[in-house]
């Protein structure tokens, strides 16, 4: 159940005064009052707001009794609005007054300039306060309305300005308090320090509680294994914390030959001003206190020998991209040109490095694009990255890969066409894996083109995929053992929200694996492995905006799911959920200096300098330059090269895989009785192909939702969205007696597999991809068993013959098609009684509504005939339970089953409609332009 906060209120002084401070917050219902006047129609002017075009989830007027909400759609109140945000359906006007809070019944402007939301009343009426909120459920805090007016008037000509009011702070998470801290000035290295010490303290005195990461709450330990540590450190005040901290580093330090001895001296005087403050008011003396300890902490922190990879640091300076989604920079972006590919070199003297004396050095000038992902070689003889110019020649609007030498000398541009290539990651064989639009399709889910894993030469030949994905990936380095980690995304039959997971692959493209982050809340982004453990550390992410949060540290021994396998190492810094993000107040592009030390790009408050930061908490500012950030920072030094692994036999392009699972039974559970489990269904996720446009492709959809394989703003049900991707049935094989099952697979595609019952029912479902490369063999043990599970020890059934082909459905391994391979079956059993006459209101017939909705899938989904997973952005999912979804699960077949009327379906037809069932309920086969697909008439109804 939701509880209200307590409503934040004020009564507006006469609009001549001036705005009104009010201490609004997005997640509570704010109150704006004014003297009671009469109106037909209220008007709320929004002149600013926070992070993006402003969000209202409801807009509530109250007379002076305050009994009664008048502006109900319910009461026939009538929203409107200056513009509303196009291509999303959870976005609307008529959400203004609908009665429902959140953000998934919401409406936001088009813009974020002087937007207006209005509610026209049925009649007449004394109206004496409006109330708002941004997201009553608590998820959601950008978007809030900054500045506003409200006006009244009788006929929706004439206005009155009855308050003005405006918010006092931004709201908590996207431009916090510490943004407001002002830079030094005039500009000094002491300025900065001190500017980034208080930042830490601001944030770290307001670290929330309640998250499923949480120091507060949730007790992690430093090291895997180790004591619990982090609840502690988040308990202490600040000056007690810095003291513990140069405790531990004094200790960790000695016990590497240093000598502490003055360090020691200070840590003691430190503490004897400790005693001496008592606890007393003196917020002076102990800012005093906090400052010379964190000045100590520091210059102990950079005698640790550990730190020389600091000495010299390869950077890109560039603007923040911003964009609206976590995948959508090369969409929407702001594009501000400016900075470059730069090096930064740190003394060391005496024995201590000295950020203070840092130089320097521009090595690509990208005064006029956009450069980005800079990374050197293993040998650190070339750096590669990507830039994106601002104006002149034909590919002046896409990334492209670049080669310079390590001195910024031999620049030369690798890629070309017009494609997004990016994120290079130098391979051991002296080979270049990145990330492109080369894929050519479109993110399945919103209007940009999607990017995916591929594979270079030196030279910037022999292109070719790695990755088949339908979506977006990113971020590549290389692992110690010589496979590839990246990020991937997948919303296989689950909500978009929390897809983006961490993965592995070997450099020729075969076994990629999941490694971590299925079915958490958290996304993930630029992983790298930790030298000498278990862990990644990486950027806890949203779907949201840019890549942006905490850092992370995911205990892969764990296991590939679930919040324990995670340490949020800069708890201060909470995550971002949803579509929420964070702008200011947060960290990115973790590069591990060894097992303690974490070279990131950290924004103390507004803007991203580099930072180097520990898994105890420890944080130190190495380069902050106020005009511009500084990102992707990696240590420029040469490195190990891991082994080169061995590749596949050559084999044609089409020559398929092979794939054999040991006993289908492992991870089933008792639910599901052994010799059950009679075929594996293989299905396919199919790919939105790009429209091809002169001179390249097309890069944007709006509105994107009727380019959907079913039209889901225009169609749902009780079970919320059905799948909103083209799949297809390529076909079953059986699973022999012993659960085994050996098979050929088409490569190059994206693959998932379901276990079927005798009669093709669904007894479970892989929500999770594989993909094989041509002639590529691979197996697995059963169906979401444990990674720690070993294989049966006895000889398999499935390979005393050679893998079984597909058997095809009758009606082709095609993507799937509802009105071809389903309304055959009801034309010729159902719709001489269920057609649009039917008393009961069941119309199973072809027909098309204005939408190009058949009449019978209308039927079957919003009526909740069938079940599916619920496809609706924002869907918190699980690992779901064998036989608790689809055809089993459907009203449909508990008719049908029970025997309905003389209506007796052959074997065919029953596998039509519950493989349909069981792909989600796809509608088109394909990613066809609604508006331009058939229409037909309405069928007169039958008598």
């Amino acid at each position: 159940m939701l509880v209200v906060p307590a409503v934040l209120e004020i009564e507006a002084a006469a609009p001549a005064a001036g705005p009104v401070s009010l201490a609004m917050r997005p997640e509570r219902p704010n109150t704006i009052a004014f003297a009671p006047a009469r109106a037909r129609f209220v008007r709320v002017v929004i002149l600013a707001s926070f992070a993006g075009q402003p969000c209202i989830d409801e807009l509530e007027v109250f007379g002076p009794d305050g009994r009664e909400n008048l502006a109900l759609a319910a009461r026939g109140a009538k929203a409107s609005a200056s513009s509303c945000l196009e291509g999303y359906a959870i976005h609307r006007v008529e959400h203004l007054n609908d009665g429902r809070y959140g953000n998934d019944h919401s409406w936001i402007a088009a813009t974020n300039g002087r937007e207006w939301a209005q509610i026209e009343l049925p009649r007449p009426a004394e109206v004496a306060k409006v109330v708002l909120s941004r997201d009553r459920t608590g998820h959601f805090t950008d978007r809030m309305p900054a500045e506003i007016e409200v006006q009244l008037s009788t006929d929706g000509r004439q206005w009155t300005t009855v308050a003005h009011v405006k918010a006092e702070a931004p709201p908590a998470g996207n431009s916090p308090a510490t943004a407001n801290l002002p830079l030094p000035e005039p500009l000094s290295w002491e300025g900065l320090l001190r500017y980034a010490f208080l930042c830490e303290r601001a944030t770290w005195e307001r670290m929330p509680a309640g998250d499923a990461l949480s120091a507060a709450e949730h007790d992690r330990p430093a090291l895997p294994g180790g004591r619990p540590y982090w609840r502690e450190l988040a308990q202490l005040g600040a000056v007690a914390r810095v003291l513990r901290q140069t405790d531990e580093l004094i200790g960790r330090l000695e016990a590497k030959g240093l000598t502490v001895a003055e360090e020691r001296q200070q840590l003691g005087q430190l503490r004897r001003r400790q005693a001496a403050l008592g606890g007393g008011p003196d917020g002076a003396a102990e800012q005093a206190l906090y400052l010379d300890a964190r000045l100590v902490k520091r210059r102990l922190m950079f005698r640790d020998p550990e730190l020389a990879p600091l000495e010299s640091i390869l950077l890109v300076k560039r603007h923040p991209y911003t964009p609206s989604h976590n995948y959508s920079d090369i969409l929407d972006s702001a594009f501000r040109p400016g900075g470059g590919v730069c090096r930064l070199d740190i003394p060391r003297r005496g024995g201590r490095l000295e950020p203070a004396e840092g130089r320097l050095t521009l090595l690509f000038d990208a005064a006029r694009g956009i450069a980005r992902d800079a990374v050197a070689d293993f040998d650190a003889r070339r750096i590669y990255f990507a830039y994106r110019p601002s104006d002149g020649g034909p590919s002046a609007a896409y990334w492209h890969l670049w080669v310079m030498n390590a001195d910024g000398s031999g620049q030369r541009q690798l890629s070309e066409g017009p494609f997004h290539d990016y994120y290079p990651c130098p391979l051991p064989d002296g080979t270049l894996a990145f990330i492109s639009t080369r894929c050519r399709s479109r993110y399945l889910c919103w209007r940009p083109q999607a990017f995916v894993l591929f594979r270079m030469d030196a030279a910037g030949g022999g292109i070719a995929p790695l990755s088949y994905a339908n979506l977006s990936e990113w971020a590549p380095s290389v692992m110690q053992d010589g496979r590839i980690l990246w990020t991937r995304s997948e919303y296989l039959d689950k909500g978009a929200d929390f897809g983006h997971t961490l993965w592995a692959i070997r450099p020729d493209g075969s076994h990629p694996a999941l490694l971590y982050g299925n079915n958490t809340r958290n996304c993930y982004v630029g992983a790298r492995e930790v030298p000498g453990t278990s862990e990644l550390c990486c950027t806890i992410i949203s779907h949201g905006g840019d890549l942006n949060g905490p850092i992370g540290l995911v205990d892969v021994g764990r296991g590939p799911r679930g919040s324990e396998a995670i340490t949020n190492i800069t708890p201060d810094v909470p995550p971002h959920y949803h579509m929420s993000w964070a702008r200011s107040e947060c960290f990115r592009d973790p590069a591990p200096l060894g097992r303690d030390y974490f070279l990131v790009s950290h924004a103390p408050a507004d803007r991203f300098g580099l930072y180097v930061i520990d898994r105890w908490g420890n944080r130190e500012l190495l380069y902050l330059d106020p005009a511009m950030g500084s990102m992707c920072p990696t240590p420029l030094g040469g490195r190990p090269a891991p082994p080169l692994l061995a590749g596949g036999s050559p084999a044609a392009e089409d020559e398929p895989g092979r794939l054999t699972v040991a006993d289908v039974y492992c991870g089933l559970g008792p639910a599901v009785r052994r010799g059950s489990v009679k075929y594996l269904r293989v299905c396919q996720e199919v790919r939105a192909e790009l429209e091809p446009v002169p001179g390249g492709y097309r890069s944007d959809y709006p509105p994107f939702q009727d380019f959907y394989a079913t039209p889901t703003h225009k169609v749902s049900g009780p079970y919320g969205w059905p799948t909103y991707v083209a799949k297809a049935s390529l076909g079953i094989v059986p699973v022999e007696e012993d659960g085994s099952a050996a098979f050929s697979v088409p490569p190059g595609k994206v693959l998932y597999f379901q276990l079927l019952d005798q009669d093709f029912n669904e007894i479970q479902r892989m929500r999770s991809v594989v993909q094989l490369q041509p002639g590529e063999k691979r197996s697995c043990i059963g169906c979401h068993e444990s990674r720690t599970s070993a294989p049966p020890v006895r000889p398999l059934l499935a390979l005393a013959h050679a893998p079984r082909p597909l058997q095809p459905p009758s009606w082709g391994a095609e993507p799937f098609s509802y009105e071809k391979v389903v309304q055959p079956v009801w034309n010729a059993r159902c719709t001489a009684c269920h057609h649009a006459g039917d008393k009961q209101q069941i119309d199973l017939t072809a027909a098309l509504d204005p939408e190009r909705i058949p009449a019978s899938y209308r039927t079957l989904i919003s009526q909740g005939w069938v079940h599916y997973f619920d496809m609706t952005w924002g869907q918190e999912h699980s690992q779901a339970e064998p036989l608790s979804f689809g055809t089993v699960r459907s009203r449909l077949w508990k008719v049908l089953g029970d025997g309905h009327y003389d209506v007796t379906l052959s074997r065919d037809e029953q596998q039509r409609i519950k493989c349909w069932i069981d792909l989600n309920c796809p509608l088109w086969p394909d990613y066809r332009f609604r508006p331009s697909r058939p229409a037909q008439a309405s069928v007169a109804p039958q008598k």
